[in-house]
């Protein structure tokens, strides 16, 4: 039992240095052809930050309803629900194409195809990281210091990482087969987008339909990184358990799906 729970880490273990080779190079092929390459990966965030400033801190005026943030915390506390979403995004919106993409490595050689999934969200958890630092170096700016428990990001996140694997595992093997799921994704994205708490707080949401962004699962990230960031709280250990729970059911459900689905790529390809 122990063995089979292992085999998803032991893929990534065993060809670590493939895995950080093709990290690297599906980071590039997001910016290829660009005179300033890899550094969109900083800039594209620093610009989020002026324009989220200036739309929200200066045009719009806006405020937060919960808590107390200074008026320029606002846009930064709107950016990091944004960028958790766009992390979640990125990934289930080039999931499904993403064995098409890179068939080569099914069709012509001798390749651990799982290992591509977890390229896709290695991709898009360093650009998550990478906006992390420019908010917190903003938040620094802006208040002068940074609460302690900001140390608890990487732990907050790293549920939702093995999450969104689970998650492009299973999409990328399904839309292997079903090309409608990239679309399917499409469209699903601005519904998801407006039913999270990204642009207001989950303690806004009446209370006869609060309990359904329980299932959402860009709720608990949402909530904890802000509350950390901005707000003085701390993480509720009953509900980090329950998403850890929930990430890891996911994971290991989205693998086992994946690693009987390969069998037919090739056919498919």
């Amino acid at each position: 039992m122990f063995q089979k729970m292992a085999r998803p880490f032991e893929t990534l273990m065993s060809n670590r240095d493939l895995f950080v080779r093709l990290l690297v190079r599906d980071l590039q092929a997001t910016v290829r052809g660009s005179v300033l390459g890899l550094a969109w990966i900083v800039i594209s965030p620093l610009a989020m930050v002026a324009i989220y400033t200036f739309v929200f801190g200066t045009i719009l005026d806006s405020v937060w309803t919960v808590g107390d943030p200074e008026p320029l915390e606002v846009p930064l506390i709107y950016l990091t629900g944004l960028v958790i979403f766009g992390f979640f995004m990125e990934v289930m919106l080039r999931a499904p194409d993403y064995i098409r993409v890179n068939k080569t490595y099914v069709t012509k050689i001798v390749f651990p195809v799982e290992l591509l999934d977890w390229v896709l969200v290695g991709s898009a958890a360093a650009k998550l990281l990478i906006s992390f630092v420019v908010i917190i170096v903003f938040l620094v700016l802006l208040t002068g210091t940074v609460p302690p428990a900001a140390l608890l990001l990487p732990f907050i996140v790293l549920p939702f990482v093995f999450l969104a694997t689970g998650l492009a595992w299973f999409l990328s093997a399904f839309g292997t087969y079903v090309r409608d799921a990239g679309h399917a994704m499409i469209a699903f994205a601005p519904a998801l987008m407006f039913m999270s708490p990204i642009f207001y707080s989950a303690e806004q949401v009446p209370d006869s339909v609060r309990w359904i962004y329980s299932f959402n699962p860009l709720t608990f990230v949402t909530e904890t990184t802000r509350g950390i960031l901005f707000f003085d709280q701390g993480v509720t250990l009953a509900d980090y358990g329950g998403y850890w729970c929930a990430a890891l059911a996911v994971f290991f459900a989205g693998y086992w799906f994946f690693t009987r689905a390969r069998r037919g790529f090739s056919d498919v390809l």
